[in-house]
């Protein structure tokens, strides 16, 4: 019997595919990539020969973002993945006019008219990895939860999700972790993650998705994200619209590779037993270090007098108890917050318990981090301060006229004094690119262990590095695929991730800022001995030093700020145990008070007054009912566009839309148009809706405010003429 062999060789996965002339399936197999696509290739085919003569494959073909895998001397038949996509759906599903490739870093949709023989239209999403399997899976793991528990937890999502930014993964990473340090339910957050994956994903074409609409790829594993898209598409096509996933629909590709290969008889199967390509220029090699890292705790034997600190950030929850001189910590804990910074804090507690926290009497506790306000209220905390003056206070211990690096989970702080003034500061922007977060997900695309030390070693023992450059954390991720790809090495990419990581710090962080001689390093990154040559090497005749508790400082310096702030003070500390056994019960509501529609989270406490978070404006930070009170963003808008009266003027109507300049010149733009006699029409501020119609409407991968132009003239449509204004210089 002759043979017809598919292999789809994607980001995140290798698919393969062996059927007949006929089309039956004879062999489905999948590896996720661990090492290199060519070592996972190699392991399918030599599983594949175990079962099946390799001889008798009369055809082979390959597809996916790692086809180059497969020397072209081997003459396998090369075809692109939609192509590969539709021809391999279509020789089960013969009806299918839209096709939603989701894998793990790439979304396409394709649409036909009639299977092939008439011309069909393919989208695919920028180079950004939103709304692909790559970002579910990082987002999985922060959360520290299995991709099926995603599905699972999500489906159980009670009541209206929270709205997650559709506009990139970044964003979207950024407003979850908002949202997990509110206190929102992770079923909600998740769903709502699901939600914001299909907008995206659905964004990717105008108009209606003809039905039947078939998902493949290997996203469409996930349930919540097949609800989510029929959800979504319910919505935008204004009737219920089903989503069906295909039986094979995880190979596909590989399917449609076998079938187009017909014809295109391979001179060999196996691979050639080395891999000699090189598209890369080697740099100098990392330069190994050793470094003395921090004791563990020892059990608190005698009663004593203490200071708590607190930090609960995005990635993980941290604390310490200080000594009641301030100088020595004699208890600290450091785990993942996981979406749940309320239980977090509650495990961080019972881990100081069997250290003997019970022994100390707290004469002050304070809390920073992210999540400091849900937890502050929960403990009853004397002080809560945010991260920079916190990370300052802790490093002020160690040299108070240091310079400070300060790498998270999720952000980077850039502290710079003179004379032990703070005299600026600096914190990255919406990207996590170089942050702990960025680190542990790249690490585990490599397969490998920053915790264990395995990392910095591999990283060490690599002959040369790389340049993977410095842009944001989602092209990051697909340099890293890409290199692997070109069977570079995982030793060689870890060393050359760390020397981004410091790249990348300096250029986006530390940009034309002047550092002093002297630097602290500070966060739990800086455990990783290869980012810490990586900044030597970057900083050369600097001064570093490496604080000694570095994964807990910003808890350190909340400590002795507490300890500061209860001088002449009792503490109000509701106490470790009574913190563990307080079951608050936290609910969320959308605030109507403005355009904004904030997500507000209550948290009650029995017998105590609630508590809300997560308005822009002051309106729940107390208990007194004071009203709506005018800031001066509102004063500005009131200002801005107090000219406009809707329905002045006699003449032809002219529609504004309220984005990009007008926000600097609608008076001019109002007051010019009144001048000639014209009816100016102005768009309402943006809303949900406005925003959602936006990114339906934006055909260019370009920034959010351009995007929301096109929601705003769309909400104008009943109109001939619209004024946009363009600045010259």
């Amino acid at each position: 019997m002759a043979y017809l062999l598919g292999i789809d060789i994607g980001s995140v996965n290798v698919k393969l595919v062996l059927i007949d002339n006929c089309g039956t399936v004879l062999k489905l197999d999948a590896e996720k990539i661990s090492s290199s696509p060519r070592a996972t290739v190699v392991s399918l085919i030599s599983k594949l020969s175990q079962e099946f003569k390799l001889e008798e494959i009369a055809s082979a073909g390959v597809c996916g973002s790692g086809k180059t895998v497969i020397p072209k001397e081997l003459n396998w038949a090369d075809h692109g993945s939609p192509l590969s996509f539709a021809s391999g759906l279509l020789q089960y599903h013969e009806d299918a006019k839209t096709i939603v490739q989701v894998g793990g870093q790439t979304a396409i949709v394709i649409e036909l008219e009639d299977g092939l023989k008439k011309p069909w239209r393919v989208t695919s999403n920028p180079l950004c990895a939103a709304g692909t399997g790559r970002f579910l899976e990082q987002q999985a793991y922060r959360l520290g939860i299995s991709m099926d528990d995603l599905s699972g937890l999500a489906l159980k999502c009670d009541g209206s999700p929270p709205r997650i930014a559709a506009r990139c993964s970044v964003f979207a990473k950024t407003d979850l972790i908002h949202l997990q340090q509110k206190g929102v339910p992770l079923e909600s957050m998740l769903y709502a993650l699901c939600e914001s994956v299909a907008r995206m994903v659905i964004s990717l074409k105008k108009g209606p998705f003809q039905e039947p609409v078939y998902f493949v790829g290997g996203v469409a594993a996930n349930r919540a994200i097949v609800k989510a898209l029929e959800d979504v598409l319910s919505a935008r096509n204004g009737y219920s619209t089903r989503v069906i996933v295909p039986h094979h629909y995880l190979h596909v590709g590989a399917i449609g590779a076998a079938l187009l290969s017909v014809g295109k008889k391979p001179s060999s199967i196996s691979l050639p037993a080395a891999d000699n390509r090189q598209h890369y220029y080697q740099m100098p090699r990392l330069e190994a270090i050793s470094l003395r890292d921090s004791k563990t705790n020892v059990h608190i034997e005698e009663p004593c007098t203490g200071y708590l600190g607190v930090d609960v950030g995005s990635t993980s929850t941290k604390a310490v108890i200080m000594d009641e001189s301030g100088k020595n910590v004699l208890a600290k804990h450091y785990l993942m917050t996981a979406g749940r910074p309320i239980d977090a804090v509650k495990e961080v507690f019972r881990n100081l318990l069997r250290y003997g926290a019970e022994k100390v009497r707290i004469a002050g506790a304070g809390v920073t981090g992210s999540g400091r306000y849900l937890v502050g209220s929960l403990i009853r905390a004397d002080l809560i301060k945010n991260e920079i003056t916190a990370q300052t206070r802790a490093a002020e211990e160690i040299d108070a006229d240091a310079d400070i690096i300060e790498i998270g989970g999720q952000d980077s702080k850039l502290v710079i004094k003179r004379n032990g003034i703070v005299v600026d500061y600096q914190m990255n922007k919406a990207c996590a690119a170089g942050t702990g977060s960025f680190v542990d997900e790249l690490a585990e695309m490599l397969g490998i262990s920053v915790n264990n030390g395995d990392f910095a070693k591999l990283a060490f023992e690599a002959p040369f590095t790389i340049d993977l450059g410095t842009r944001c954390a989602a092209f990051m991720g697909q340099a890293v695929a890409s290199v692997q790809q070109e069977a570079v090495p995982a030793g060689v990419i870890a060393a050359s991730l760390a020397n981004s990581i410091a790249k990348n710090y300096l250029s986006k962080v530390v940009t034309n800022k002047k550092l002093g001689d002297k630097v602290i390093l500070t966060g739990a990154v800086f455990y990783n001995h290869a980012v810490v040559s990586a900044f030597h090497e970057q900083l050369k005749g600097k001064n570093l030093m490496v604080a000694q508790h570095k994964e807990v400082s910003g808890a350190i310096g909340a400590a002795l700020l507490a300890k500061e702030e209860t001088l002449s003070r009792e503490s109000k500390f509701r106490g470790f145990q009574n913190v563990i056994d307080t079951e608050p019960v936290l609910s969320t509501f959308v605030c109507k008070g403005c355009d904004n529609n904030c997500t507000i989270t209550r948290m009650q406490i029995p017998n105590e007054n609630s508590t809300f978070y997560g308005s822009r404006c002051d309106r729940y930070d107390s208990t007194i009912n004071r009203g709506k009170m005018e800031t001066s963003f509102d004063e500005r808008e009131r200002l801005l566009f107090q000219e406009y009266k809707d329905g002045c003027g006699t003449g032809p109507s002219v529609g504004i839309p309220r984005a990009l300049l007008v926000y600097d010149y609608a008076p001019l733009l109002i007051g010019f148009l009144n001048a000639l006699g014209a009816r100016a029409v102005l768009s309402s501020t943006s809303t949900k809706e406005v925003m959602e119609r936006a990114i339906e409407l934006s055909y260019t991968d370009s920034c959010f405010p351009l995007k929301l132009l096109h929601g705003h003239g769309q909400a104008l449509q009943m109109l001939t003429t619209l004024s946009i204004p363009a600045l010259f210089d």
